[in-house]
């Protein structure tokens, strides 16, 4: 039997154009442990990344896997579409929620396009706390309540 060697009609091309030292660099970050006083605010995609993925693992009790060059791709159109607000919104995810919407654990693809629900809850409450947050809170002192009021009145 002879094998017969066929030429290629295109010419062969490299598919693997990501870099691979960025991807390196992200799976140390998840296996070391991550800075947990990261500024969410300023945080680069990979960095959301990494800290969703640590944050999942604590949340969950189980690691994360994750697709590194899906994912990282997620992070950043998330982060441009949401700017500042992107890496609160991931805390929220967690603070309030434990990683659970609807009674389904949420990865990375809740923040994908095709998600725009779940962002958009997210979105809506984290402004909903600012603004609560920035309020200014209404002095009661000095003011009785209604039994007080009651009692008095009964004298």
């Amino acid at each position: 039997m002879t094998i017969e060697k066929k030429p290629a009609s295109t010419p062969l091309q490299d598919y693997d154009n990501d870099s691979y030292d960025e991807i390196v660099v992200a799976v140390e970050s998840v296996k070391e442990g991550f800075n947990a006083s990261i500024d969410l605010s300023e945080a680069k995609p990979k960095d959301l990344l990494v800290y969703f993925a640590n944050r999942f693992k604590e949340a969950q009790g189980y690691e994360y896997v994750v697709s590194w060059e899906k994912e990282i791709a997620i992070m950043k159109s998330f982060k441009e579409r949401y700017g500042l607000d992107a890496g609160p919104m991931i805390a929220l995810l967690f603070d309030k929620y434990n990683c659970l919407l609807n009674g389904q654990v949420m990865t990375v693809t809740a923040f994908s396009k095709g998600s725009k629900w779940i962002q958009d809850k997210l979105y809506i409450e984290l402004r909903q706390d600012i603004i609560k947050q920035s309020e200014p809170k209404v002095s009661v002192e000095g003011l009785m309540d209604s039994n007080d009021f009651l009692n008095r009145l009964a004298l």
